[in-house]
């Protein structure tokens, strides 16, 4: 169109065709590399405006933490589930809970629920250090490697222990051979899911084996009992999904 009405020649034309051709294929490669791309986009930001690279103004958070000794870094589905069930069972336990993660959207339903939280950048020390103010008894991940960005657990183990030396820190391994590599970085307890699954569903027939293993209408009372536990805990955990 733009050739057509004379706007532009076939020199200029080749240009556009090429420059759209290397941005096509260079993107597919560049998109592996965002989160390093926006660090460094961010601290060149930060230099431009005078902040001191880590500089955590950009990232809004609680200012208060002095009475909260519970670190959830990253607010996945583990996570989730954690805070609901503190909700449905031990409400009193949220307001020791500060959680900092990249998704704003949740964050006022959880200061709602009494949850403080900040947002940033779970694999940056610097950011660690300003979005939480003191030094938490317990630092939690409980994303897999999977579902993380630009770092792994072992790598959270390492962040956690140099920003805060003294806390205890709970990561997530997805097999045995990640397990004892978390334990030898310094993890004080590696959570696996396959295994937690496995222990529960023995407590469930070990601590109720007259109903697991009585007749039919036993055990259809015990699920029941379950299922209602569970109805409970979705009513419970709306607030994060809702």
């Amino acid at each position: 169109l733009g050739m057509g009405f004379g706007h532009i020649n076939g020199d200029t034309m080749t240009i556009i065709i090429w420059t759209f051709a290397i941005l096509a294929i260079a993107s597919s490669y560049i998109m592996g590399y965002s989160l390093q791309i926006y660090k460094k986009a961010a601290a060149l930001g930060n230099k431009l405006r005078g902040r001191p690279e880590g500089d955590g103004s950009e990232h809004g958070h609680d200012d208060h933490h002095d009475h909260r000794d519970i670190l959830l870094l990253g607010y996945h589905k583990v996570a989730f589930m954690l805070v609901a069930e503190m909700k449905a069972k031990s409400p009193q336990l949220l307001k020791r809970i500060h959680v900092v993660d990249f998704n704003q959207d949740v964050m006022p339903k959880l200061r709602a629920i009494g949850v403080s939280c900040s947002y940033g950048d779970i694999s940056s020390p610097d950011v660690l250090e300003h979005a939480f103010h003191g030094t938490p008894k317990i630092v939690i991940c409980s994303i897999p490697d999977w579902a993380l960005r630009g770092i792994d657990n072992e790598g959270l183990v390492k962040v956690s222990k140099k920003v805060w030396p003294s806390c205890h820190i709970i990561v997530t391994a997805d097999n045995p051979e990640q397990t004892v590599r978390l334990y030898k970085a310094g993890a004080d307890y590696v959570l696996r899911m396959a295994k937690l699954c496995a222990e529960r569903l023995h407590d469930v027939l070990t601590e109720n084996s007259q109903q697991a293993f009585g007749d039919a209408g036993e055990l259809a009372e015990l699920f029941s009992y379950f299922k209602d536990k569970d109805k409970v805990l979705r009513s419970s955990k709306g607030f994060v999904e809702g």
